[in-house]
């Protein structure tokens, strides 16, 4: 296989792997929001902070006059002129297959299809705020089930890491922006009164979308305060969505790709994985981690970014922006000076890395 071809497929493995992880997290976004909504919590739900989170003020209000929950759950759930929503990350996902068709089982083909057409038939009706809920559990359980195919068929061979990369990518850049819920919801809250962001219910909710409040109560039993819940969905790593474990699988994957198989230096990426687990480790140490969270967030999501890019200018013959004369590019520049790396355009095109990237993976 020639290495265009390795790049090519490369690269559609790791976008094949993040869009599925991105439209079972997209559900539990919605989830949180719509149970957060129920109840006595009812009048005090916003459904612009999904919009802020995943800041598309710009995109969404060029065709909604108002972030209500109808307006805001079409656009996430079922608008295929948004490229953030899940019914385009299933259609990217689905397309991604389709050009991996010859290096996939007959099995996760069907299941991908399964996939698209159930979502894409369900009626109007399933994206109402009344049961969203359960729209939001059937698209998990697809994903989940779209993950599992891929894990008991896929050959371990080179493809397989670079699809984990994009599932690991996903998992932690959007468990971050779970984490940041709160603080979209309630702007300044960490700073100017901490207690806001105090809310029990909250936290469970929170805990049982990132499908750990089981293996929360084991160590924790009761306390779900909001450090102790953040701590443990960051830092805790024997819980398959944390950030830490997700990272920790990362470098594992990019060290047994150098090791095992015939491909390119992994040397930047390895130290973008590096400056990650640093943010990390500092962050772990940080006694007033809480009232730093939104920060925090911020930085894990801009680093993912730079991650994502240094694979696409190492395995997927994107070409690195060349430096105006001159000029010194970091931050935010930098990273929207990089949006046009990946060779298939692939947007993230949601949340706070838009914020730092509009545009960038």
């Amino acid at each position: 296989m020639t290495t265009a071809l390795l790049s090519r497929y490369a690269e559609c493995m790791f976008w094949f792997g993040r869009y599925t992880e991105r439209s079972a997290c997209l559900a539990r976004v919605l989830e949180v929001q719509t149970s957060f909504s129920r109840g006595a919590r009812a009048e005090a739900a916003d459904w612009g902070w999904v919009v802020r989170l995943y800041d598309d003020a710009e995109r969404f209000f060029a065709d909604n006059a108002t972030a209500d929950s109808r307006s805001v759950i079409r656009f996430y759930a079922n608008d295929r002129r948004n490229p953030g929503s899940i019914i385009s990350s299933i259609y990217a996902a689905r397309e991604n297959a389709r050009t991996l068709r010859a290096m996939i089982s007959t099995d996760l083909w069907l299941q991908v299809n399964s996939f698209f057409i159930r979502f894409g038939n369900l009626p109007e009706s399933a994206h109402s705020e009344a049961r969203m809920a359960q729209t939001c559990e059937m698209v998990k359980k697809e994903a989940y089930a779209q993950l599992g195919v891929a894990e008991a068929t896929l050959y371990r061979d080179a493809a397989w890491h670079f699809f984990m990369f994009g599932v690991l990518i996903e998992r932690a850049d959007q468990m971050s922006r779970l984490l940041d819920v709160r603080f979209a919801q309630i702007p300044g809250a960490a700073q100017d009164d901490p207690s806001e962001l105090g809310d029990y219910g909250f936290w469970s909710v929170v805990l049982r979308s990132a499908a750990s409040l089981q293996a929360f109560l084991r160590i924790a039993h009761k306390r779900r305060d909001p450090e102790t819940v953040a701590r443990f969905l960051i830092f805790n790593r024997s819980v398959p969505r944390s950030i830490a474990f997700c990272l920790a699988e990362l470098e594992e994957g990019m060290g047994k790709l150098r090791s095992q198989f015939e491909s390119r230096s992994t040397s930047a990426a390895h130290r973008q994985i590096d400056v990650l687990n640093q943010t990390i480790a500092q962050a772990e140490q940080d006694p007033n981690l809480i009232e730093r969270l939104h920060q925090f967030n911020d930085t894990i999501q801009r680093q993912l970014i730079e991650l994502t890019d240094e694979l696409a200018y190492t395995f997927f013959d994107a070409q690195r922006p060349s430096p105006t004369p001159g000029a010194e590019l970091s931050g935010a520049a930098a990273s929207t000076a990089q949006s046009g790396t990946q060779s298939q355009s692939q947007s993230q095109s949601q949340g706070a890395s838009q914020s730092q990237s509009q545009g960038s993976s």
